[in-house]
């Protein structure tokens, strides 16, 4: 794309995905984010779908966020900190309860959150099959 001046404009996509599951109906639910919606000093919220708090975010200067989820590995809330060159990378992130090394949450590129949260979805009902014989 080019601006009127001849140069080139680079365009970043400033939306991305958490993929959290619930730990009070332990679904797992996916939500979209564009870190333009986050303002500053402002906690942005995001519930399940059966009402609960899944997560909260908070940015003091719209380069740094710091992202609260309630765990359903250890039923406490814990604390991620990212700036936006991380979570707009192309990778996801994989977030891990610090105190059982569950994977409670997935966060960065739509595309790819979808992906990793469907396997590991798959994986989890697998391993449930297994655990059931």
């Amino acid at each position: 794309m080019n601006d009127t001046w001849g140069g080139e404009i680079m365009l970043f996509d400033t939306n991305i995905s958490a993929a959290v599951r619930c730990k009070h109906c332990g679904k797992l639910v996916i939500k979209d984010i564009s870190l333009f919606n986050l303002s500053k000093d402002r906690e942005h919220e995001e519930n399940c779908n059966c009402g609960k708090n899944l997560f909260r975010i908070k940015s003091s200067d719209s380069k740094t966020f710091r992202v609260y989820i309630n765990c359903i590995a250890c039923d406490k809330e814990h604390l991620y900190v990212f700036n936006s060159r991380q979570v707009l990378s192309e990778k996801v992130k994989i977030l891990s309860c610090p105190n059982s090394g569950l994977d409670i949450a997935f966060v960065g590129n739509k595309k790819l959150v979808r992906e990793v949260a469907i396997k590991y979805q798959k994986d989890l009902q697998e391993l449930i099959k297994v655990l059931e014989v």
